[in-house]
Protein backbone atom coordinates (compact mmCIF):
# COMPACT_ATOMS: atom_id res chain seq x y z
CA UNK A 1 0.00 0.00 0.00
CA UNK A 2 1.04 3.58 -0.54
CA UNK A 3 2.23 5.41 2.58
CA UNK A 4 -0.26 7.82 4.13
CA UNK A 5 0.85 11.45 4.36
CA UNK A 6 1.23 13.16 7.74
CA UNK A 7 2.11 16.71 8.72
CA UNK A 8 3.47 18.14 11.96
CA UNK A 9 2.44 21.58 13.18
CA UNK A 10 4.80 22.77 15.88
CA UNK A 11 8.38 21.49 15.73
CA UNK A 12 9.51 22.17 19.28
CA UNK A 13 10.67 19.51 21.72
CA UNK A 14 7.61 17.29 21.23
CA UNK A 15 6.77 17.88 17.57
CA UNK A 16 10.34 17.90 16.36
CA UNK A 17 11.74 15.02 18.36
CA UNK A 18 8.72 12.72 18.64
CA UNK A 19 5.96 13.25 16.08
CA UNK A 20 8.22 13.93 13.11
CA UNK A 21 10.39 10.97 14.10
CA UNK A 22 7.49 8.51 14.07
CA UNK A 23 6.02 9.68 10.77
CA UNK A 24 9.43 9.60 9.11
CA UNK A 25 10.28 6.10 10.36
CA UNK A 26 7.02 4.13 10.51
CA UNK A 27 6.42 2.41 7.16
CA UNK A 28 2.62 3.01 6.77
CA UNK A 29 3.29 6.74 7.32
CA UNK A 30 5.14 9.38 5.36
CA UNK A 31 6.24 12.72 6.77
CA UNK A 32 5.10 15.11 4.05
CA UNK A 33 5.54 18.48 5.75
CA UNK A 34 6.37 20.32 8.95
CA UNK A 35 5.34 23.76 10.11
CA UNK A 36 6.57 26.16 12.75
CA UNK A 37 6.53 29.93 13.28
CA UNK A 38 10.29 29.59 13.74
CA UNK A 39 11.37 29.09 10.12
CA UNK A 40 14.88 27.98 11.01
CA UNK A 41 13.59 25.35 13.42
CA UNK A 42 11.06 24.08 10.90
CA UNK A 43 13.74 23.85 8.21
CA UNK A 44 16.07 21.98 10.58
CA UNK A 45 13.43 19.38 11.45
CA UNK A 46 12.27 19.12 7.85
CA UNK A 47 15.79 18.37 6.68
CA UNK A 48 16.51 15.96 9.53
CA UNK A 49 13.44 13.83 8.82
CA UNK A 50 13.17 14.26 5.05
CA UNK A 51 9.97 16.28 4.87
CA UNK A 52 9.21 17.39 1.32
CA UNK A 53 7.73 20.72 2.42
CA UNK A 54 8.40 23.24 5.19
CA UNK A 55 5.91 25.93 6.17
CA UNK A 56 5.61 28.78 8.65
CA UNK A 57 1.83 29.09 8.14
CA UNK A 58 -0.23 26.08 9.21
CA UNK A 59 -2.93 27.01 6.69
CA UNK A 60 -0.54 26.25 3.85
CA UNK A 61 0.24 22.85 5.36
CA UNK A 62 -3.49 22.08 5.64
CA UNK A 63 -3.93 22.90 1.94
CA UNK A 64 -1.41 20.20 0.96
CA UNK A 65 -3.48 17.39 -0.62
CA UNK A 66 -0.87 14.75 0.23
CA UNK A 67 -1.48 15.23 3.94
CA UNK A 68 -4.28 13.09 5.38
CA UNK A 69 -3.56 13.65 9.07
CA UNK A 70 -1.71 16.12 11.28
CA UNK A 71 -0.09 16.34 14.67
CA UNK A 72 -0.68 19.58 16.56
CA UNK A 73 2.28 20.00 18.90
CA UNK A 74 1.95 23.71 19.58
CA UNK A 75 1.91 25.14 23.16
CA UNK A 76 -0.93 24.17 25.51
CA UNK A 77 -2.98 27.29 24.84
CA UNK A 78 -2.57 27.30 21.03
CA UNK A 79 -4.62 24.32 19.87
CA UNK A 80 -8.14 25.54 19.08
CA UNK A 81 -7.62 27.59 15.93
CA UNK A 82 -5.36 25.03 14.31
CA UNK A 83 -7.45 22.00 15.30
CA UNK A 84 -10.71 23.52 14.07
CA UNK A 85 -9.07 24.49 10.78
CA UNK A 86 -7.60 20.99 10.42
CA UNK A 87 -11.00 19.40 10.97
CA UNK A 88 -12.60 21.73 8.44
CA UNK A 89 -9.85 20.75 5.98
CA UNK A 90 -10.78 17.08 6.46
CA UNK A 91 -7.57 16.08 8.23
CA UNK A 92 -7.41 13.52 11.03
CA UNK A 93 -5.90 15.08 14.15
CA UNK A 94 -3.50 14.09 16.92
CA UNK A 95 -3.27 16.92 19.44
CA UNK A 96 -0.87 17.14 22.34
CA UNK A 97 -2.35 17.26 25.83
CA UNK A 98 -4.14 19.17 27.15
CA UNK A 99 -6.73 19.35 24.37
CA UNK A 100 -7.23 23.02 25.29
CA UNK A 101 -6.90 25.32 28.29
CA UNK A 102 -10.51 26.58 28.25
CA UNK A 103 -13.72 24.62 28.09
CA UNK A 104 -14.94 26.77 25.20
CA UNK A 105 -11.83 25.95 23.16
CA UNK A 106 -12.07 22.23 23.91
CA UNK A 107 -15.75 22.16 22.99
CA UNK A 108 -15.07 24.01 19.74
CA UNK A 109 -12.47 21.40 18.75
CA UNK A 110 -14.71 18.44 19.61
CA UNK A 111 -17.67 19.96 17.77
CA UNK A 112 -15.58 20.72 14.67
CA UNK A 113 -14.29 17.15 14.58
CA UNK A 114 -17.78 15.69 14.96
CA UNK A 115 -19.10 17.90 12.16
CA UNK A 116 -16.22 16.99 9.84
CA UNK A 117 -16.31 13.28 10.63
CA UNK A 118 -12.54 13.03 11.15
CA UNK A 119 -10.60 11.23 13.86
CA UNK A 120 -9.31 13.11 16.90
CA UNK A 121 -6.81 11.66 19.36
CA UNK A 122 -5.46 13.42 22.44
CA UNK A 123 -1.92 12.31 23.24
CA UNK A 124 -2.43 10.93 26.74
CA UNK A 125 0.46 8.53 26.27
CA UNK A 126 0.50 7.23 29.84
CA UNK A 127 -2.47 5.07 28.85
CA UNK A 128 0.04 2.76 27.17
CA UNK A 129 2.91 3.21 29.65
CA UNK A 130 3.74 -0.30 30.94
CA UNK A 131 3.33 0.47 34.67
CA UNK A 132 -0.09 2.03 34.10
CA UNK A 133 -1.21 -0.75 31.79
CA UNK A 134 -0.49 -3.10 34.70
CA UNK A 135 -2.42 -0.80 37.04
CA UNK A 136 -5.38 -0.86 34.66
CA UNK A 137 -5.28 -4.66 34.59
CA UNK A 138 -5.20 -4.82 38.39
CA UNK A 139 -8.21 -2.52 38.70
CA UNK A 140 -10.20 -4.14 35.89
CA UNK A 141 -9.61 -7.68 37.18
CA UNK A 142 -11.00 -6.81 40.60
CA UNK A 143 -7.75 -7.73 42.35
CA UNK A 144 -7.78 -4.42 44.23
CA UNK A 145 -11.47 -4.55 45.03
CA UNK A 146 -13.31 -1.26 44.76
CA UNK A 147 -10.85 1.60 44.07
CA UNK A 148 -11.33 4.07 46.89
CA UNK A 149 -8.39 6.48 46.83
CA UNK A 150 -5.73 7.59 44.34
CA UNK A 151 -2.74 9.77 45.11
CA UNK A 152 -1.00 11.19 42.04
CA UNK A 153 2.10 13.35 42.21
CA UNK A 154 3.63 14.62 38.97
CA UNK A 155 6.03 17.54 39.37
CA UNK A 156 8.97 19.07 37.50
CA UNK A 157 12.18 20.78 38.44
CA UNK A 158 12.47 24.52 37.79
CA UNK A 159 14.28 23.67 34.54
CA UNK A 160 10.94 23.05 32.80
CA UNK A 161 9.38 26.39 33.68
CA UNK A 162 12.49 28.53 33.39
CA UNK A 163 14.41 26.94 30.51
CA UNK A 164 12.61 24.16 28.66
CA UNK A 165 9.30 25.88 27.89
CA UNK A 166 9.58 29.42 26.48
CA UNK A 167 5.80 29.72 26.88
CA UNK A 168 5.68 28.53 30.51
CA UNK A 169 4.16 31.82 31.68
CA UNK A 170 1.08 31.00 29.58
CA UNK A 171 0.63 27.58 31.13
CA UNK A 172 1.27 26.07 34.57
CA UNK A 173 2.23 22.81 36.26
CA UNK A 174 -1.50 22.13 36.46
CA UNK A 175 -2.09 22.25 32.70
CA UNK A 176 1.26 20.77 31.74
CA UNK A 177 1.23 17.90 34.24
CA UNK A 178 -2.17 17.32 35.84
CA UNK A 179 -3.62 16.79 32.39
CA UNK A 180 -1.79 13.43 32.49
CA UNK A 181 -2.78 12.39 36.01
CA UNK A 182 -6.39 13.54 35.71
CA UNK A 183 -6.74 11.41 32.60
CA UNK A 184 -5.08 8.49 34.36
CA UNK A 185 -7.61 8.63 37.20
CA UNK A 186 -10.53 8.90 34.76
CA UNK A 187 -9.19 6.01 32.66
CA UNK A 188 -8.33 3.70 35.56
CA UNK A 189 -11.56 4.29 37.45
CA UNK A 190 -13.76 4.34 34.32
CA UNK A 191 -15.65 7.09 36.10
CA UNK A 192 -16.17 10.85 35.88
CA UNK A 193 -15.36 13.56 38.44
CA UNK A 194 -18.21 15.38 40.18
CA UNK A 195 -16.52 17.90 42.51
CA UNK A 196 -13.09 19.45 43.11
CA UNK A 197 -11.44 21.32 45.97
CA UNK A 198 -8.08 22.96 45.32
CA UNK A 199 -5.41 25.30 46.60
CA UNK A 200 -2.44 26.88 44.88
CA UNK A 201 0.58 28.90 45.97
CA UNK A 202 2.74 31.41 44.11
CA UNK A 203 5.96 33.34 44.60
CA UNK A 204 8.92 31.08 43.92
CA UNK A 205 8.55 31.03 40.14
CA UNK A 206 7.61 34.71 40.06
CA UNK A 207 11.01 35.50 41.56
CA UNK A 208 12.55 33.47 38.73
CA UNK A 209 10.68 35.51 36.12
CA UNK A 210 7.81 33.11 35.38
CA UNK A 211 4.47 34.48 36.60
CA UNK A 212 2.53 31.27 37.22
CA UNK A 213 1.56 29.34 40.37
CA UNK A 214 4.28 27.25 41.94
CA UNK A 215 1.93 24.39 42.73
CA UNK A 216 -1.63 23.14 42.76
CA UNK A 217 -3.00 20.52 45.14
CA UNK A 218 -6.51 19.30 44.39
CA UNK A 219 -8.95 16.76 45.78
CA UNK A 220 -11.25 15.36 43.11
CA UNK A 221 -14.36 13.38 44.05
CA UNK A 222 -15.60 10.91 41.45
CA UNK A 223 -19.25 9.94 40.92
CA UNK A 224 -18.84 6.36 42.17
CA UNK A 225 -17.15 7.51 45.37
CA UNK A 226 -13.41 7.39 44.72
CA UNK A 227 -11.30 10.30 45.96
CA UNK A 228 -8.23 11.44 44.01
CA UNK A 229 -5.49 13.78 45.21
CA UNK A 230 -3.55 15.59 42.48
CA UNK A 231 -0.25 17.24 43.40
CA UNK A 232 1.64 19.26 40.80
CA UNK A 233 4.59 21.61 41.31
CA UNK A 234 7.08 23.34 39.02
CA UNK A 235 9.78 24.20 41.54
CA UNK A 236 11.62 20.99 42.39
CA UNK A 237 15.38 21.61 42.65
CA UNK A 238 17.40 20.93 39.51
CA UNK A 239 19.67 18.64 41.52
CA UNK A 240 16.95 15.97 41.35
CA UNK A 241 18.18 13.02 39.23
CA UNK A 242 15.23 13.34 36.84
CA UNK A 243 13.42 16.40 35.53
CA UNK A 244 10.10 14.89 36.67
CA UNK A 245 8.88 13.20 39.84
CA UNK A 246 5.98 10.83 39.19
CA UNK A 247 4.30 8.77 41.93
CA UNK A 248 0.89 7.11 41.61
CA UNK A 249 -0.86 5.09 44.31
CA UNK A 250 -4.18 3.24 44.13
CA UNK A 251 -5.88 2.03 47.31
CA UNK A 252 -8.75 -0.42 46.91
CA UNK A 253 -11.00 -2.36 49.25
CA UNK A 254 -8.91 -5.51 48.71
CA UNK A 255 -5.44 -4.25 47.82
CA UNK A 256 -3.13 -1.47 46.75
CA UNK A 257 -0.99 -0.66 43.72
CA UNK A 258 2.04 1.66 43.62
CA UNK A 259 3.71 3.17 40.55
CA UNK A 260 7.04 5.01 40.66
CA UNK A 261 8.30 5.92 37.21
CA UNK A 262 10.82 8.59 38.21
CA UNK A 263 13.09 7.33 41.00
CA UNK A 264 12.25 3.67 40.53
CA UNK A 265 15.81 2.57 41.46
CA UNK A 266 15.75 -0.33 39.00
CA UNK A 267 18.91 1.11 37.44
CA UNK A 268 21.19 3.60 39.18
CA UNK A 269 24.26 5.32 37.77
CA UNK A 270 26.70 7.38 39.82
CA UNK A 271 29.48 9.62 38.55
CA UNK A 272 31.86 12.20 39.96
CA UNK A 273 29.43 15.09 39.45
CA UNK A 274 25.93 13.63 39.31
CA UNK A 275 23.70 10.63 39.89
CA UNK A 276 21.39 9.37 37.16
CA UNK A 277 18.38 7.08 37.28
CA UNK A 278 18.13 6.00 33.62
CA UNK A 279 14.74 5.56 31.99
CA UNK A 280 13.83 1.87 31.85
CA UNK A 281 10.13 2.31 31.07
CA UNK A 282 10.55 3.49 27.49
CA UNK A 283 9.65 7.12 28.10
CA UNK A 284 11.14 8.10 24.77
CA UNK A 285 13.91 6.66 22.61
CA UNK A 286 14.01 8.91 19.55
CA UNK A 287 17.45 7.68 18.52
CA UNK A 288 15.94 4.40 17.32
CA UNK A 289 15.12 4.15 13.61
CA UNK A 290 11.74 2.71 14.58
CA UNK A 291 9.21 3.93 17.17
CA UNK A 292 10.38 2.61 20.53
CA UNK A 293 9.13 3.50 23.98
CA UNK A 294 5.56 4.24 25.01
CA UNK A 295 5.67 7.95 24.14
CA UNK A 296 6.53 7.19 20.52
CA UNK A 297 4.24 4.16 20.53
CA UNK A 298 1.28 6.42 21.36
CA UNK A 299 1.96 8.43 18.20
CA UNK A 300 2.34 5.17 16.28
CA UNK A 301 -1.14 4.19 17.54
CA UNK A 302 -2.47 7.33 15.84
CA UNK A 303 -0.90 6.11 12.60
CA UNK A 304 -2.71 2.80 13.13
CA UNK A 305 -5.97 4.67 13.71
CA UNK A 306 -5.60 6.64 10.49
CA UNK A 307 -4.23 3.88 8.25
CA UNK A 308 -6.07 0.83 9.62
CA UNK A 309 -9.13 2.50 11.22
CA UNK A 310 -8.19 1.29 14.71
CA UNK A 311 -9.40 3.02 17.90
CA UNK A 312 -7.48 6.05 19.13
CA UNK A 313 -5.73 5.90 22.51
CA UNK A 314 -7.82 8.78 23.94
CA UNK A 315 -10.73 10.63 22.36
CA UNK A 316 -11.62 14.28 22.10
CA UNK A 317 -14.31 13.69 24.72
CA UNK A 318 -11.60 12.40 27.09
CA UNK A 319 -9.64 15.58 26.45
CA UNK A 320 -12.71 17.75 27.05
CA UNK A 321 -13.35 16.03 30.40
CA UNK A 322 -9.79 16.76 31.52
CA UNK A 323 -10.09 20.40 30.49
CA UNK A 324 -13.33 20.72 32.49
CA UNK A 325 -11.63 19.29 35.59
CA UNK A 326 -8.51 21.47 35.35
CA UNK A 327 -10.63 24.57 34.76
CA UNK A 328 -12.64 23.72 37.88
CA UNK A 329 -9.43 23.23 39.87
CA UNK A 330 -8.22 26.64 38.75
CA UNK A 331 -11.52 28.22 39.82
CA UNK A 332 -11.55 26.41 43.17
CA UNK A 333 -7.99 27.53 43.93
CA UNK A 334 -8.94 31.11 43.03
CA UNK A 335 -12.17 31.23 45.01
CA UNK A 336 -11.26 29.02 47.96
CA UNK A 337 -14.49 27.06 47.43
CA UNK A 338 -15.34 23.62 46.06
CA UNK A 339 -16.55 23.53 42.45
CA UNK A 340 -19.14 21.07 41.17
CA UNK A 341 -18.74 19.60 37.72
Amino acid sequence: MEPVGFGVIGTGIVGGAWHAHVYANMPPAKLVAVCDLNEARAAEIGEKYGAAAVYTDYRQLLENPEIKAVSIATPDFAHREIAVAAAEAGKHILVEKPLATTVADAEAIVNAVRKAGVKLMVDFHNRISPPFVKAKEAVASGELGKPTYIYARLSNTTFVATQMLPWASQSSALWFLASHTTDMAHWLLEDEPRRVYAVSRSGILQELGVDVPDLHVAIVEFKQGAVVTLENAWFLPETEPNVFNFKFEILGSKGSFYVNTSDHRAVQQFGQEKAVLPDVFGLVSADSPRPYGFVLEAIARFVDAVVYDRPVVATGEDGLLVTRVLTAITESARSGRPVDL
